[in-house]
């Protein structure tokens, strides 16, 4: 994020934190871009980074008592975004985790041939997208498959944990768009 900060900076923040709508939305204005901005490196959508935008300054909003204590607005701005960024992507691998367990404790007793065609034809689907995958991302996606957390991935492939996670991120998002494409969701 830029280091532009509004002319007293301060004396908006103790006006947030009174309430002043007016001052919140100075504030928005001048920042949301720049949020934004920040949204886009990690997600590289604009849907989603427009969404960040929303709430980050919506925590704001609740949590304006606490602007007092900012001493940089930018940093903490950043902070924020970076952070329920993070939480977003934490959620999703929880999700996927959860949904993994799920269909593991499934009975296998059903004969349905059509389910096992529609499963045959979705790990097909499946195996398309993720062969089209850049090599370090493939490997990555597969080996959080495989049952690997992102240390175990970290340690294997020697890149740091951050890039596995965003390796993970991307992939995800392939795979959903790909998916949603061919079944046309």
């Amino acid at each position: 994020m830029s280091n532009s900060s509004l002319p007293e900076e301060r004396k908006l923040l103790l006006q947030i934190a009174r309430g002043d709508e007016s001052a919140y939305t100075l504030v928005f204005n001048h920042y949301s871009k720049q949020v934004f901005n920040v949204a886009m490196l990690y997600l590289k959508d604009t849907i989603p980074a427009r969404e960040v935008v929303q709430e980050v300054f919506l925590k704001i909003w609740l949590k304006r008592e606490a602007m007092p204590a900012v001493e940089d607005l930018t940093a903490y701005l950043f902070i924020l975004t970076r952070n329920h960024i993070y939480d977003s992507f934490k959620k999703q691998a929880n999700q996927v985790k959860a949904l993994d367990h799920f269909m593991l404790q499934q009975p296998n007793v059903v004969d349905d041939t059509d389910h096992r065609l529609q499963d045959r034809q979705y790990d097909h689907l499946l195996d398309k997208v993720v062969s089209t995958l850049p090599p370090e991302r493939k490997k990555v996606y597969i080996a959080r498959k495989e049952g690997l957390s992102n240390e175990e991935i970290s340690v294997r492939m020697n890149i740091s944990i951050h890039t596995v996670k965003k390796q993970m991120q991307l992939a995800m998002q392939t795979v959903r768009s790909f998916v949603k494409e061919q079944l046309h969701i």
